[in-house]
């Protein structure tokens, strides 16, 4: 019995201790989070965004008829020479490819046969015509006749006019055989080799004009208001050096239907190429003064209110001394302005909120400040 005894009370020890260990663990968990003052400010700093660079104008220039590609442009590189290739600036009515000709001189040759044929028979209409007139003058055959032999010339003169068609649609396939550069651009895709097959409508090139580059981004609606054409936008890129002013040449009349914004261009112009397609480039869209003195958050401290499903609430830090704890505040929200948002109800100027790490809080729960 003391054994049974003495037994049990180790078990509940056991179980006392470890359960006291792991209060005592979780006790140590404490959310590590960035906090930042709410400011008070009369006038936004401008908004950061980021952009593509595109061309200014964009080709791509599709074959009209099918074959078996026969050449490619050579393009001069020094004293040697290489076949047109992505990168290679190209000049307007430079041949770029051509398509083996035989087939459709063949054309051409059938439809000037077709042509002499039909011509031959228009001259012997002519002449049937012109005997029936004759006899029909002396009443030596019916009026019927000479109807006919007029039927006939009229046909064969139907016939010579779609033999000169046919003749003009097969020099056009001919010409069409050549693919040449329709502006001055960089060759920014090249998807043929010489001996490929292509269909009519098969892409060949995309030339690019980068003489001017556009910058197009995304931006929201409360932005777009603050936007005109004309406008200038300071644009930065992280591989050149300087900064460029870009005009505003386009806004998108209608806002994306998945991203919900509007594709803004800004041109650039880029006389010595410094700028290539795809570089990633930084705006700064500059903002009005605001009416009045307003509290701005930073929009990573905005979180849904488990109160309001429309609501919004941030999480305002009290306490110190290492004794900080997160409390869930609602909120009321104005105008969204790049990373910015200002507060129109709900804190007050220099209160401390988690700017980083807000998604992972509960109401009530302390909190470990990290140096921003």
């Amino acid at each position: 019995m003391r054994h049974w005894l003495w037994g049990l009370s180790i078990v509940v020890a056991t179980v006392s201790c470890g359960q006291k260990g792991e209060d005592a663990s979780r006790e140590k968990i404490v959310t590590p989070v960035r906090v930042r003052h709410v400011e008070e400010r009369s006038q936004l700093a401008g908004a950061r965004y980021s952009g593509n660079v595109e061309p200014g104008t964009r080709v791509d220039l599709a074959f009209k008829v099918g074959g078996y590609i026969r050449d490619l442009a050579q393009v001069k590189s020094g004293a040697t020479a290489h076949k047109v290739q992505e990168g290679d600036w190209v000049t307007k009515g430079t041949v770029l490819a051509v398509v083996r000709e035989s087939d459709y001189e063949q054309r051409v040759g059938a439809a000037n046969a077709a042509l002499s044929e039909a011509v031959a028979a228009q001259k012997q209409a002519q002449v049937d015509f012109e005997r029936a007139q004759k006899l029909a003058a002396t009443n030596a055959i019916a009026k019927v006749e000479l109807d006919s032999q007029s039927a006939r010339l009229e046909t064969a003169s139907a016939r010579v006019d779609g033999a000169r068609s046919r003749i003009r649609e097969a020099e056009i396939a001919l010409a069409d055989c050549t693919l040449r550069a329709p502006i001055d651009g960089v060759v920014l895709k090249r998807p043929i080799e010489i001996g490929s097959l292509v269909a009519p409508g098969a892409l060949g090139f995309v030339l690019a004009d980068t003489k001017s580059v556009k910058v197009v981004f995304g931006a929201p609606d409360r932005l777009i208001e603050k936007l005109k054409t004309g406008g200038i936008l300071k644009v930065s890129f992280d591989v050149v050096a300087g900064e460029f002013d870009g005009t505003i040449t386009r806004i998108a009349p209608s806002a994306d239907p998945k991203s919900r914004v509007f594709e803004v261009e800004a041109t650039i112009p880029n006389p010595s190429d410094q700028l290539k397609v795809g570089m990633i480039a930084k705006l700064v869209v500059p903002e009005a003064a605001l009416e009045s003195h307003a509290l701005v958050l930073p929009l990573t401290a905005v979180v849904r209110s488990p109160r309001d499903p429309r609501g919004f609430s941030v999480f305002v830090v009290e306490g110190a001394g290492g004794k900080e704890t997160a409390k869930l505040k609602d909120v009321k929200l104005g105008e969204v302005v790049g990373n910015a948002v200002v507060v129109s109800e709900g804190l007050e100027p220099k209160q401390r909120v988690v700017s980083m790490g807000a998604t992972l809080l509960t109401d009530g729960e302390p909190v470990r400040i990290i140096p921003n």
